[in-house]
């Protein structure tokens, strides 16, 4: 059996077996909501659903058929022994190898013996035997043949679970299994007593809350599937995404003739600032403070664009270049018009204009009212504009070059 642990960091569900600090599995329960758990949990759904169990509701309790079989099989037999849970795991699940099957009859005994020393009868014991028999090979055979294996199999519960699938989870849970509990109302774990068996640890971060009523596993299956969707729209992946306005200092223009290479250094972000400043310090001195600051931005070389009036709208020539369908859904509308960014001198930056189209548009599409029509209309004006601006911006760029774009009055 392995040693029931405790994590440092949500990261640690995710590593494998060798790289865990001692040599144990995960077994935790989630009471309370953040957005930090929302995304704990959907990555860890994601792990289940590769490489373990993941149940909604209760496990149905084996039904005439499945006992009708297990009895044709194995029998009604029961003894509380070692011996006896191993030789009859060996006849009913053959596939698990010698050390899966050494690993869940201890913790089968384990549980089963802890039970009779709380007071449980011999039938009692034999009922519960039974129904783990049941369930561990119509429910959970996909993973016992994992146990053992450097990545460790995972097991997600939603809902409150029954006095018998809590015991069952914990022999998964000895026997080598992660397991994490959705608990959204109830804390089941409470009918047990600390003495009977291992109970599940309570999985806290900060900013937690009561789940909010459309939580799911069937909102984050939604959820998950609105992010493949998105990343299908994003077509090839940009290998550096935007850091925004996280290392200024609110010092305005001071902020936009920062080094680039001063603003930060991990390779995986460009360190752009989107910035708008109201009014002036100096009524007197402010002309002579942005021609200075447009002389800095000159000699460090980068390319600007400066628009001192407001922003001229798309021409029809320009309207007509926008190639265009008819669409039913704005994802299908993006997948359409996003071929319309083309920058053949630079694909990684072609791939960050798509990236940032997608995902602006996606934000406009969450306005309340906004039409199809109208979101269309939007997103063929960005795509004008962008067109008409990006010889200006992006000539030869190359990472971690950042043009500047002043628009003055808007």
């Amino acid at each position: 059996m392995l040693e029931h642990i405790k994590i440092q960091s949500l990261d640690d569900f995710f590593t494998d077996l060798s790289e865990r600090s001692s040599k144990g599995v995960f077994f935790y329960k989630i009471n309370g909501y953040s957005e930090q758990i929302c995304q704990f949990v959907k990555k860890y759904y994601n792990a289940a659903r590769i490489s373990g169990v993941i149940i909604e509701g209760r496990i149905p309790n084996p039904d005439k058929d499945n006992l009708e079989y297990y009895n044709e099989i194995m029998g009604m037999d029961f003894q509380l022994n070692i011996e006896f849970i191993t030789a009859s795991l060996r006849k009913w699940l053959p596939r698990m190898s010698a050390y899966q099957n050494s690993a869940v009859s201890s913790a089968i005994y384990k549980i089963l013996n802890d039970l009779g020393k709380s007071g449980k009868n011999e039938n009692m014991l034999k009922n519960a035997y039974i129904k783990f028999m049941c369930w561990l090979y119509y429910k959970f055979e996909r993973i016992l043949s994992q146990l053992g294996d450097n990545k460790v199999p995972k097991i997600l519960y939603e809902g409150t679970a029954s006095y018998y699938e809590l015991l069952l989870l914990s022999v998964l849970s000895g026997a080598g299994c992660d397991i994490v509990l959705l608990q959204y109302k109830n804390d089941s774990t409470s009918q047990i007593p600390d003495t009977s068996t291992v109970l599940p640890d309570e999985l806290k971060v900060s900013g937690m809350a009561g789940f909010p009523e459309y939580f799911s596993l069937k909102w984050l299956r939604d959820e998950i599937q609105n992010d493949m969707d998105i990343e299908r729209l994003y077509g090839r992946k940009p290998s550096v995404v935007n850091c925004t306005n996280a290392w200024i200092e609110g010092k305005g223009l001071d902020d936009f003739k920062k080094e680039i290479h001063a603003r930060g250094s991990d390779p995986q972000f460009f360190y752009n600032c989107y910035v708008r400043i109201n009014g002036v310090e100096d009524k007197l001195s402010y002309m002579n403070e942005l021609y200075q600051f447009q002389m800095e931005l000159k000699n460090s070389h980068r390319r600007i664009v400066i628009i001192d009036a407001p922003l001229p709208g798309p021409s029809t020539d320009e309207i007509s270049q926008i190639k265009r369908g008819n669409y039913k859904t704005c994802k299908q509308m993006l997948a359409g018009l996003s071929g319309n960014i083309k920058y053949t001198a630079n694909a990684g930056l072609q791939s960050i204009m798509v990236k940032s189209f997608v995902d602006v548009i996606l934000e406009e599409s969450k306005q309340e009212g906004i039409t199809l029509n109208r979101l269309s209309n939007r997103a063929v004006y960005l795509l004008c504009w962008l067109k008409r601006y990006q010889g200006q911006l992006f000539a030869n760029w190359k990472i971690p070059d950042i043009s500047c774009f002043i628009y003055m009055g808007g």
